[in-house]
């Protein structure tokens, strides 16, 4: 499961100058069942933050147990997914289904900068904390003086 959001002011349903087409657009994600305003591959929402020697990623993962998240780096990426079997809810049918219980991922573009054997992890009360480590060279340093010779 996974916290996702959808709203766009960009996207016609979103404004009010044109109501019936929203309300049109609306009914036909209602009426197609593989179309329900939702990615069947769930994308959660994250936060990243910098400091000086590091970088934050909190990610909102309401309902995953800590066994079900993988995380890994590899070739400058940082993979982070949730793969938790999909619950069964008898025989009910969604007619808005915003999020599901099958997983999600996220991919974080890290280049060079992130020491891989200096990553941690935390997962607490929903929240995913990932504190990437930056490599020495791209720590910043104060300004130094030069003297011309």
């Amino acid at each position: 499961m996974a916290y996702i959001r959808f709203y766009s002011p960009y996207n016609s349903a979103n404004r009010d100058e044109n109501s019936s087409e929203a309300y049109n657009q609306l009914m036909r994600h209602f009426n197609h069942e593989s179309n329900c305003g939702c990615s069947r591959q769930s994308v959660p929402a994250a936060n990243i933050s910098e400091t000086e020697q590091e970088y934050l990623i909190e990610m909102a993962l309401p309902g995953v147990n800590k066994k079900d998240i993988e995380i890994k780096h590899e070739n400058g990426y940082l993979h982070i997914s949730v793969n938790k079997q999909d619950e069964q809810h008898g025989e009910e049918k969604y007619t808005l289904q915003e999020f599901d219980y099958s997983g999600a991922t996220r991919v974080f573009k890290t280049g060079n900068k992130v020491d891989s054997e200096k990553i941690t992890a935390k997962y607490e009360n929903g929240i995913l904390q990932v504190i990437l480590t930056k490599k020495e060279a791209y720590v910043k340093k104060p300004a130094q003086s030069i003297v011309v010779e």
